[in-house]
């Protein structure tokens, strides 16, 4: 009976163990967003809205206003990684990045054509964003 029961006490703290470090685990929020500020797709449903502006020759620029409650501390990590091919200078050219420190309720991404040498009349890009908590 003590046997079974140290063997029973084991298996016990085996399966804490393996629930709470699976708890612990980060999330990882993904997004798709088009050129124009289109939530393509994304998962979980963490995005509210995308505030969209194409500010010629320069940058387009994308707010993404965040679900209440998605984020209960700021974002531990952003990532951002542009996929437009809808030209060959987006393609060579076409960056994004965050534009700013991401917070509980937004992140912003900045979209730009660095390298080319002519003005870039259109910098809109479609990009990937991924974060984690």
């Amino acid at each position: 009976m003590k046997t079974f029961m140290s063997i029973l006490t084991l298996l016990f703290c085996m399966v804490s163990a393996v629930s709470v470090s699976a708890g612990t685990k980060p999330e990882t929020y993904s997004a798709t967003i088009s050129r124009d500020g289109k939530i393509v797709a994304q998962k979980p449903n963490w995005i509210k809205s995308v505030d969209y502006a194409n500010h010629k020759n320069y940058a387009a620029s994308y707010k993404m206003t965040l679900m209440p409650g998605a984020f209960q501390q700021e974002p531990k990590y952003c990532h951002v990684s542009t996929f437009d091919n809808s030209s060959y200078e987006h393609t060579l050219y076409g960056v994004a990045k965050l534009s700013n420190k991401p917070s509980r309720a937004e992140v912003n991404v900045i979209a730009l054509m660095l390298g080319n040498d002519k003005p870039a009349e259109d910098s809109s890009m479609s990009f990937y964003l991924v974060c984690g908590k």
